[in-house]
């Protein structure tokens, strides 16, 4: 055996050998665990898979089987759960609805799945209305579907009267608030012949199935999230002929979805958290013992001057329980972003949500602790409180040492290739404005210059979601500038650092054009000075 063989069996050695320990899997790839207080994101990994998920997965990996057998199986079984006429597995809540769209605008028919998302021709169109819209929307979009917005009774029809709609899709967990709920636009859609799809991916599942018993023809859920099934898998459940088609048009068949492949093993360690979090007694158990858990939490914080702890409650979300840490900032000078990064930095690492959270409070989630770690956090946050002054950020802010006024040319370099933008910024003090262009679209800018550092952020609004451009440099002695970026998106409700950076790092530069002044632009507008060119 050569050296380097012996090396590479070492360090697999090793990390078998981790794997008995707990988080030492991961720290044999040089990545530190975290105690996670954010629910079940899939950023960080949603949720671990329940012990008898993981013993089915194993006895499934034991021996073979035809898929599309499998499949049958297993679609009379989601019938026997919940009550709808079929269901099948697939690759993630994403999956579910790219699927879903191939079926709705191809049915089985061989010609037309072989074509997508090439849809001219068909019926292409995926009624979402304005205040159902979500971040995922692209996965429909996937299939070759035309996003149609609308935001009235008389808009659905118009859209509907087409004949050009391939399905209706709704955001379940916006169902209470919404201007369009299920019940108010079903008949309409069923009378042009048009299913509706309800995207229920961090719902609770049940029997009967609340949605299906309302008339809806589809609805997916998260296999990975609070179910405790794998991570990458969702369940459909629905009308047979419909969830049927998304079989034909998924892996492991030679067709649009041939890329989403779901294995065994995988499939049946979703039927069985379907029915463990339906049925048994250890997943009611789990939910009941979420209360207790923030209240573990909450009894380190009780005494702490300045800190108050609420637990909070969504209705028809499956956490239901959530607890809000909050505190008053003239007694505890930190803000949440802080606080976040000060649990992040120690050890064991904490991880907290980005969003949800204000200058002064944060939002922490019980699904993914023991008890244990329930009390871990609440000494952590403890002691970050008591000696919060050692955690402030300093208030001193250093004088601007440039003037970045004016329009300046920017070339962008991302991961692969490259594009110019520009950017018209309006100084005050340390103090930034502006407005941001790209070829397509623009945004407002905020940012500051602290000493020749200077640091902007560029939102640019959209729907479903924001745009973000986070650009960090230097300024030279020449007047140019050079630095670094971090391109994200996200939906208004999930405004953090983390999605605002979803997309990774690039670089940049950027020389000043000409010291102009940015034209006032209506709110909302972002248009800059007319007759500027870089």
């Amino acid at each position: 055996m050569t050296i380097a063989e012996q090396q590479h069996h070492a360090t697999f050695q090793n990390q078998s050998d981790a794997a008995s320990r707990p988080g030492d899997i991961y720290r044999s790839f040089g990545v530190e665990p975290i105690v996670n207080c954010a629910g079940v994101r899939t950023n960080y990994g949603a949720s671990n898979p329940a012990p008898e998920v993981i013993e089915a997965m194993n006895a499934a990996a034991e021996a073979f089987v035809d898929l599309d057998e499998l499949a049958e199986g297993l679609g009379h079984r989601f019938a026997m759960l919940t009550g709808a006429e079929w269901g099948l597995v697939t690759a993630g809540t994403a999956a579910s609805l790219a699927l879903a769209t191939a079926a709705c605008i191809a049915g089985n028919d061989p010609e037309a799945m072989l074509r997508l998302p090439d849809t001219s021709g068909m019926a292409n169109k995926v009624i979402i209305p304005e205040d159902h819209r979500f971040a995922y929307e692209q996965a429909i979009r996937l299939a070759g579907a035309q996003i149609v917005n609308v935001q009235t009774a008389d808009e659905l029809s118009s859209a509907l009267g087409t004949g050009e709609v391939a399905m209706v899709c709704l955001l379940g967990r916006n169902e209470g608030s919404s201007s369009l709920p299920l019940d108010t636009l079903l008949a309409s859609a069923h009378a042009a012949g048009v299913p509706v799809l309800i995207n229920a991916a961090g719902l609770s599942p049940a029997n009967p199935d609340r949605w299906i018993g309302r008339g809806a023809d589809l609805v997916v859920y998260a296999g990975g999230k609070y179910i405790r099934g794998p991570q990458s898998t969702a369940i459909v459940l629905g009308r047979r002929k419909l969830c049927e088609a998304m079989w034909w048009n998924s892996a492991p068949h030679q067709a649009f979805g041939r890329s989403m492949k779901v294995g065994k093993e995988e499939a049946v360690g979703a039927v069985v958290a379907l029915d463990r979090w339906i049925n048994s007694a250890a997943a009611e158990k789990e939910r009941d013992g979420w209360r207790p858990r923030l209240q573990r939490i909450a009894v380190h914080l009780h005494d702490i001057a300045g800190v108050e702890t609420n637990v909070l409650s969504w209705a028809g979300s499956v956490t239901a329980i959530r607890l809000k840490v909050s505190w008053d900032k003239s007694v505890i000078p930190l803000d949440a972003e802080g606080l976040r990064l000060a649990l992040l930095r120690q050890r064991p690492r904490i991880l907290i949500h980005d969003f949800w959270s204000t200058p002064t409070s944060i939002i922490l989630d019980p699904i993914n602790l023991s008890d244990d770690e329930a009390d871990t956090v609440g000494r952590a946050l403890s002691a970050i409180f008591v000696r919060s002054q050692e955690f402030a950020t300093s208030a001193q802010v250093p004088p601007a040492e440039t003037d970045v006024n004016g329009l300046w040319h920017v070339e962008l370099s991302f991961l692969h290739g490259a594009r110019e933008h520009r950017i018209e910024l309006r100084q005050h003090d340390t103090n930034v404005t502006g407005i941001h262009q790209t070829a397509t679209s623009h945004g407002r800018i905020v940012g500051k210059i602290l000493g020749s550092k200077i640091e902007l952020e560029a939102e640019h609004e959209a729907t479903p979601i924001h745009l973000f451009y986070r650009f960090e440099g230097m300024v030279g002695r020449d007047g140019s500038i050079v630095g670094t970026a971090r391109l994200g998106g996200a939906a208004p409700e999930h405004l953090g650092p983390v999605f605002k950076g979803q997309y990774g790092p690039g670089t940049w530069s950027a020389t000043r054009v000409a010291p102009t002044q940015i034209t006032t632009a209506p709110a909302g507008d972002g248009a800059i000075s007319e007759g500027r060119k870089c």
